[in-house]
């Protein structure tokens, strides 16, 4: 009877979450992405992680495609310069595996926030693209990858 009542407890918890979850609109070509200098011949995929208390310890690689292009560590930053237009797959694993698709297209640039939630052991990445206003005020002043 006490293991049904976790259970319980448990499901009662995780919709009660869901439902207070805030409703994100879907982002336009003008709020995800804006311009670079004519002529450019790449995408500007910005990858950033704001630094946070939660999983501050915990850092994890961010693939884009099938290669790592960023270790996303907190209070960090990089970028990734594309040159193939169209979709492409952003991911990343530790305990859970979180992916993305971003439409990046020449001349454009892109911002892809990386963040941590909590896991049973080490913790799950949280990847979501956010409009160009928003991304370059959270990753303004926060440090290069290396």
């Amino acid at each position: 009877m006490p293991h049904s009542y976790h259970l319980l407890l448990a499901a009662f918890c995780a919709v009660s979450l869901a439902a207070c979850s805030p409703k994100l609109a879907p982002l336009t070509q003008e709020s995800s992405s804006a311009a670079l200098p004519a002529g450019t011949p790449y995408a500007l995929l910005h990858l950033y992680r704001p630094g946070k208390m939660t999983g501050f310890m915990i850092g994890y690689d961010v693939h884009v495609g099938d290669s790592v292009k960023y270790r996303a560590r907190n209070g960090s930053q990089g970028e990734v310069r594309r040159v193939v237009p169209g979709p492409v797959t952003v991911w990343a694993k530790t305990e859970s595996r979180e992916e993305i698709t971003v439409d990046v297209q020449p001349g454009r640039e892109y911002y892809v926030r990386c963040t941590i939630g909590m896991g049973a052991l080490v913790g799950r990445p949280h990847l979501q693209q956010v409009p160009v206003s928003e991304g370059r005020k959270e990753s303004a002043g926060l440090a290069a990858a290396h």
